[in-house]
C-alpha cells in the first residue's frame, strides 16, 4: 500500500478546525496505521472526536437549571472584551482601586463591610484560610461532623483543608452538634476558627440537631474565634420577590445577608449558583478581614477576570434594582406552570414527530436545594438504544440536551430561553 500523504489526508476531511491541528492529528494517525481505508476512517474519527469536544453553545433541556456539566446559572453574557476601567480612576486618570463601584454595590446588596472576588468557591475558602493562618494565627479548623462535604468534581473539604496545613477538628455526630461541642473544641483548641459549611447538595433529616449562626457567634465570642460561613450556593434575593412570585423553595435556605446580620465574621459563596451569574467566588464580611486577603499575595492568583467582573457588577445591579426577573435563573423559577404549559403546546404543535406531554419536576441542581422539585410539563418521546437520539442531538451545530427517564427523552424546557425553541422544534423535527 503507497504511504499516505499528511496533506491529502488533512484535505481529504473538510472541517473548521485550525489546519496545524488537523497536521498534528493526520501525522498521528499515519505513523500508527498503515492499510490507507483505516488511515481515512481513524483521521475522520480522530478529527470528529476532537470537534465534539469544543466548547459551544448548547440548549439546556434537561430542567436542571443550574447544570453543572453545562456551565450552572445561564447568563446572557454583555461584556465585549474591550479595555475596561478595572483598574483606572477615569477622574483623576490614573491606576485607581480595582472593583471601586462592584465593592460598593455588592456590600450595599449584602449588608457587608468589605467583599472580594475570587475565581470559584473553593478558592474562597482555600485563601480565606490561609491568610486566617498567617494573619491571625489559627491553627485549627473546627466543624460539624455533618458538614464535612464532598461536592462535585471530587472536591472534599477535608482535603482543602489539609492543603492550607490546618488541623481539621471534627465534632459532634452526623446528625447532631450541640453547642457545647463546639464550646469543648474551643477550649481544647484555644487558635481554632469555626467553620460552619452549608450541606448545600444533600439534607439531613430526621432525629437531628446544629447550632445557629447566631448561637455561634456568642460561642466564638466568648472564646476569642473567628466565624466562617461556607455558604456555597450563596441565596441574596429578596424575601418580597420570593412572595410576590409564590416562591417558597427557600423557605428553610439561609440568606448571605442573615448569616452576615447574625455574626459571621466571613460568608462565602459562589457567584454561579443561586446568585445566577457567572463562575466565581465572593467573599463578604468584616473589612478588616478581607483587607487582609487583598493584601495577600496570594490573593492576586484567585482574583477575577474583567469580564468576570463586569458580569458580576452587572447581575448585582438587577438586585439592587429589583429587577432580578432579568436575571435568568430567577426568571426561570417565577414562570408558573400553566406560562410553561403554553410555550409547551407552542412547540409541540409545530412538531411532526410522535410525542407526549407529559407532567414531571425541573430541579435547581448546581449542588443546591437537592430536595427541591418544580413542577414543570415537559415533551417525551419514546426512544430505544437503536435510534441513537442522544447522539443526533448532541452533533447539532447547537446541540440540545434533553434528560431520560424511563426509557423515554425527556425535554424540560424550565432550563432553556424562550428564544431557542426555534432550535428545539429543528431538531426534533430532523431526527
Amino acid at each position: 500500500m503507497d504511504n499516505v500523504s499528511v496533506n491529502k489526508l488533512v484535505d481529504s476531511y473538510e472541517n473548521h478546525l485550525p489546519r496545524e491541528i488537523c497536521l498534528s492529528v493526520a501525522k498521528d494517525i499515519v505513523s500508527k496505521f498503515t492499510d490507507k481505508e483505516i488511515i481515512l476512517l481513524e483521521y475522520k474519527l480522530a478529527i470528529d472526536n476532537l470537534m465534539i469536544g469544543e466548547q459551544v453553545k448548547v440548549v439546556n433541556c434537561t430542567g436542571t437549571l443550574l447544570h453543572t456539566n453545562l456551565g450552572r446559572a445561564q447568563t446572557e453574557i454583555s461584556f465585549s472584551g474591550h479595555a475596561s476601567n478595572i483598574e483606572f480612576d477615569l477622574s483623576n486618570q490614573k491606576r485607581g482601586e480595582r472593583n471601586r463601584y462592584l465593592t460598593y454595590a455588592m456590600n450595599l446588596l449584602l449588608g457587608s463591610e468589605g467583599v472580594c472576588f475570587v475565581n470559584n468557591n473553593a478558592s474562597s475558602l482555600f485563601i480565606s484560610l490561609n491568610i486566617m493562618k498567617k494573619s491571625k494565627g489559627i491553627d485549627s479548623v473546627i466543624i460539624s461532623r455533618g458538614e464535612v462535604v464532598e461536592i462535585g468534581g471530587s472536591y472534599r473539604l477535608p482535603e482543602i483543608i489539609a492543603e492550607t496545613g490546618l488541623k481539621l477538628i471534627e465534632i459532634g455526630t452526623t446528625n447532631k452538634t450541640h453547642k457545647r461541642d463546639y464550646s469543648s473544641a474551643l477550649k481544647q483548641n484555644p487558635k481554632a476558627v469555626i467553620l460552619k459549611v452549608n450541606r448545600s447538595n444533600f439534607s439531613i433529616s430526621g432525629f437531628v440537631e446544629e447550632v445557629s449562626i447566631s448561637e455561634l457567634k456568642t460561642i466564638a465570642d466568648e472564646y476569642g474565634a473567628l466565624l466562617i460561613h461556607d455558604m456555597g450556593s450563596g441565596l441574596v434575593i429578596e424575601k418580597k420577590f420570593l412572595e410576590k412570585n409564590n416562591i417558597d423553595y427557600f423557605k428553610n435556605e439561609q440568606h448571605v445577608q442573615d448569616s452576615l446580620k447574625d455574626g459571621a465574621d466571613l460568608v462565602m459563596f459562589s457567584g454561579d449558583k443561586l446568585f445566577g451569574s457567572i463562575q466565581a467566588g465572593i467573599i463578604a464580611g468584616r473589612k478588616q478581614l478581607i483587607n487582609n486577603i487583598k493584601e495577600s499575595p496570594l490573593f492576586r492568583t484567585y482574583r477575577c477576570s474583567p469580564v468576570v467582573t463586569y458580569e458580576l457588577q452587572r447581575t448585582t445591579n438587577l438586585y439592587l434594582s429589583k429587577k432580578e426577573n432579568l436575571i435568568p435563573l430567577w426568571n426561570s423559577l417565577q414562570v408558573t406552570y400553566d406560562q410553561l404549559l403554553e410555550r409547551v403546546k407552542n412547540i409541540s404543535n409545530k412538531l411532526t414527530l410522535d410525542h407526549s406531554i407529559n407532567d414531571d419536576y425541573s430541579l435547581i441542581g448546581g449542588g443546591s436545594m437537592p430536595e427541591v422539585k418544580i413542577p414543570s410539563p415537559v415533551i417525551s418521546i419514546a426512544t430505544s438504544e437503536d435510534n441513537n437520539i442522544l447522539s443526533k442531538l448532541a452533533s447539532l451545530e447547537i446541540p440540545v440536551i434533553p434528560r431520560i427517564k424511563d426509557s423515554k427523552v425527556i425535554f424540560d424546557i424550565r432550563s432553556s430561553f424562550e428564544a431557542d425553541d426555534p432550535l428545539i422544534i429543528n431538531a426534533l423535527n430532523n431526527l
